[in-house]
């Protein structure tokens, strides 16, 4: 009997298993065997060691800096096309309404003519758990979509952010103190 339970309690855990995002995982699946679509995942390991690589080899105190921020990633799921496959826009808005209802907020939306950016996040308290980035140009048929786990601190992304557009990024607390730091831009 105790073998039985065992072996309903494994089947059932990756179902369970909080890591798991629905929305992004089902997104994927469905587009990524379109004609002229290319994909690809990456583990964690991959990225934070091509990550430190990149930082050896860089000159710019910037970019050691947000190739550092790397560390904090896990696993990666990318798609792009530029043979005129684009997704289409009702997929794309289905997709942020799916994530919007899984704990995801938008960072950046950009909508102009056809064109179509936005990053959305999953973050709880202070730390970034999901990154999800799609562009999706329908004119010219390009398309791009990364999906990413991490965790990282909403903190040192706004120090990178602002010592990186100090003009262009207003911070909402002094960036050299301890206390969280958010930006408006």
């Amino acid at each position: 009997m105790k073998n039985n339970l065992l072996i309903f309690l494994l089947f059932l855990l990756p179902g369970l298993a909080f890591s798991q995002n629905k929305p992004l995982n089902k997104f994927y699946r469905q587009n990524k065997h379109h004609e002229g679509v290319r994909n690809a995942k990456l583990p964690g390991w991959v990225i934070r060691m091509g990550s430190k690589f990149a930082r050896n080899k860089s000159d710019s105190d910037t970019e050691k800096e947000a190739f550092g921020l790397m560390r904090h990633f896990g696993k990666v799921k990318f798609m792009y096309s530029e043979e005129g496959v684009a997704i289409p826009a009702e997929k794309v808005s289905q997709l942020r309404q799916d994530l919007l209802n899984h704990n995801f907020d938008d960072l950046i939306m950009i909508r102009s003519e056809g064109m179509h950016m936005q990053i959305m996040v999953q973050e709880f308290g202070d730390v970034i758990h999901n990154i999800m980035m799609v562009f999706n140009d329908t004119e010219s048929g390009e398309m791009f979509f990364i999906s990413a786990k991490a965790n990282l601190s909403l903190k040192e992304l706004g120090k990178l952010l602002h010592k990186e557009m100090p003009e262009k990024m207003t911070p909402l607390f002094d960036v050299e103190e301890e206390e969280p730091v958010d930006v408006a831009l």
